[in-house]
């Protein structure tokens, strides 16, 4: 037992334990925040002094407890880029030194001092992290807490009653998640739980996949709509998982299609057991063996060490495999290191350097360029690695190689990773497998919803007359499609030819030198989107040859392939026409109303913004809007010739 209570000089205490008890309770009661700024083991302390005594049960020798404030200031090494950075070092002299005994058996205040040189409030001091730390007894039952979902907010106002303590944000969410979390650390989810839920959905595929033992290892989905999608659009299939359900460790990979619209479409959802290479190998045969499709697919992009350009080669020998530029980078970041190649920190920062610039070369010229400096870098470690890893399948992940086939310019998975962070957002929290697939399918289908949604709801652009090619290119094309080849019609005017002969030509070209004829081009625009680019349409302008032809436009691009014969295209482009003639008239009424709305007088402008804000309102609710011009003299009221009357 410690021989005076409380910390001062020539207080003594026979454990830890009690030293520390001791030094928390002084925190509290003193309403400051220390830390341990000096401390020596007795293992060390013993090598310095082999002769003295000491109880290996009190672990250490010397300890120092300092303010968080105290210290010495930091001193930056930097230029003042960043000038707003804080600290909490103030040079405060509270400390409180404790050494061992004479005899080594116990521990003793050999110097304490109290002062600080800044204000020490309560209300300060319990918004600091250590003093905003749960006790355990808010951890013991957290079904409460797990009743609140995943509003924070009230975990946060729930956890402060109870505790009586100031939370910040981020502790609403540790002690339930943390209990939740690790239920599931303990017992992996029960795949066999999510087969009924997936089973019942009308027009759903299931296949379960165990290994020789009999047991599951991982479960393939695919519905109705799934399918459809993929069969209508199957060049370009992105292959990406993602483990970022709440309370749930659960590998899922998400297979997308891009559609006519440039829209991500699901389809297919594995869900695994455990993330293993055979595993997702079996996967991949069943979507093809399940996909006839697929043997029309000519593009898988992949990002990953299991899912890699091998695995796809090895299951689809027909398809070009696409690695994930952000994956490709971040592997160059983690495998050039001092301690994996044996490098020092300049061949590092040189090797990173131009293996990055590999990523982004745009010809083979460029490519040699940069592979003859990696050559002369004089670091046989990583040429090794390089050559054993990377050069034999260049044309997987250097940009300039990617998009000679169909690629739609996809170089990343970021359009898994967009759709994987929406689907998580619409799963419960803490959710069990039943609950989690459930609410999955919920959000697919909330997904879709707002997919077709944008589809109904689009406005038509305004855009010239109607016998020009960009009108009738928009007639032919989606509004993704056509945005895009807009773009190329406005750029067409400015590219000029180094030579033209007969039906080819050379355009100028800063990135490397392309060929081009009247339908066909080497630019990466043309043979990833196939669409026309800017070089043919200008060639064709040149050449006097008309700018509008359809057959330089995938079919997959076009509104009647799109929209599956839903609507006949006669139909479809009369209704366009309208829309578009409509749009452009009210266009021209409304900016010559804002125009004259902003000529007005000061004191006349609210007036005349909330006039037009009524009609917009009446109008927006289905109502007539009667118009009468009112004299200023205030002598006349001439009526208008509208004859709407307001109605709601």
């Amino acid at each position: 037992m410690s021989q005076v209570t409380g910390f001062r000089v020539g207080a003594e205490f026979s454990s830890y334990s009690e030293l520390h008890r001791e030094y928390r309770r002084y925190q509290r009661d003193n309403s400051v925040q220390m830390w341990t700024r000096h401390s020596r083991t007795i293992e060390a302390q013993r090598r310095r002094a082999p002769k003295r005594p000491m109880n290996d049960a009190l672990k250490f020798a010397e300890i120092d407890y300092a303010c968080v404030h105290g210290g010495k200031l930091f001193k930056t090494k930097g230029f003042g880029k960043r000038p707003i950075q804080r600290t909490n070092k103030m040079k405060c002299p509270c400390v409180i030194k404790v050494r061992l005994s004479a005899d080594g058996d116990k521990f003793v205040v050999k110097q304490m001092n109290e002062s600080h040189n800044h204000t020490v409030p309560q209300e300060e001091e319990e918004r600091l992290q250590h003093q905003r730390l749960c006790v355990k007894a808010l951890r013991v039952d957290p079904t409460s807490i797990v009743s609140l979902r995943s509003n924070g907010a009230g975990v946060k106002v729930q956890l402060g009653e109870v505790a009586g303590k100031v939370l910040a944000d981020e502790d609403a969410h540790s002690p339930a998640r943390k209990e939740k979390c690790g239920e599931f650390k303990v017992n992996k989810p029960d795949l066999e739980k999510m087969v009924p839920t997936l089973a019942a959905v009308k027009d759903g595929r299931v296949v379960m996949v165990v290994n020789k033992a009999n047991v599951l290892q991982a479960i393939y989905y695919q519905d109705g709509r799934m399918k459809q999608t993929f069969e209508r659009f199957p060049e370009v299939l992105l292959v990406g998982a993602t483990y970022s359900w709440a309370g749930l460790r659960l590998p899922t990979y998400l297979l997308l299609a891009i559609d006519g619209n440039g829209e991500s479409e699901l389809a297919s959802l594995w869900f695994l057991q455990s993330e293993e290479r055979d595993t997702v190998r079996q996967l991949l045969r069943i979507f093809r063996q399940k996909n006839p499709a697929a043997e029309g697919t000519r593009a898988v992009v992949v990002g990953g060490k299991v899912c890699d350009g091998e695995l796809v080669t090895d299951v689809l020998p027909h398809c070009k495999p696409l690695a994930c530029l952000a994956h490709t980078l971040s592997v160059f970041q983690d495998d050039l290191t001092a301690e994996k190649l044996h490098l020092t920190a300049g061949q590092q920062s040189q090797l990173l350097q131009i293996l990055h610039s590999m990523c982004y070369a745009t010809s083979t010229e460029d490519y040699d360029l940069l592979y003859r400096q990696l050559l002369d870098s004089n670091a046989e470690s990583a040429v090794d690695y390089f050559h054993k890893t990377w050069h034999g399948s260049r044309r997987q992940w250097v940009e300039g190689f990617k998009h000679e086939n169909e690629s739609y310019l996809t170089s990343t998975l970021q359009r898994v990773q967009a759709l994987s962070q929406r689907l998580a957002a619409a799963v419960e929290d803490f959710s069990d497998v039943t609950s989690f697939t459930r609410d999955l399918l919920k959000a697919v289908d909330t997904v879709r919803a707002e997919c077709d949604q944008r589809v109904l709801q689009r406005e038509p652009p305004a855009g010239p007359e109607d016998n020009s090619a960009e009108s009738f290119y928009r007639e032919l094309l989606t509004d993704f499609a056509f945005r895009r080849v807009r773009r190329e019609l406005e750029e067409a005017e400015w590219v000029s030819f180094l030579s033209v002969e007969a039906e080819r030509a050379w355009p100028v070209c800063r990135r490397r030198a392309l060929v081009t004829d009247q339908a066909s081009c080497q630019c990466p625009f043309r043979t990833s989107m196939r669409l026309p680019c800017r070089h043919v349409l200008a060639l064709r302008r040149r050449l006097g040859s008309d700018l509008f032809q359809p057959s330089l436009c995938a079919g997959r691009w076009t509104q009647e392939h799109f929209l599956g014969g839903q609507l006949p295209p006669a139909s479809l482009r009369e209704r366009d026409k309208v829309q578009q003639e409509r749009y452009r008239q009210a266009f021209k009424v409304a900016r010559k109303l804002s125009s004259l709305a902003t000529r007005c007088p000061a004191e006349d402008f609210g007036r005349c913004l909330a006039v037009m804000t009524a009609v917009t309102d009446i109008w927006a609710r289905g109502g007539q809007v009667q118009v009468t011009e009112i004299n200023v003299t205030g002598a006349t009221q001439q009526e208008s010739s509208s004859p709407a009357t307001e109605a709601s």
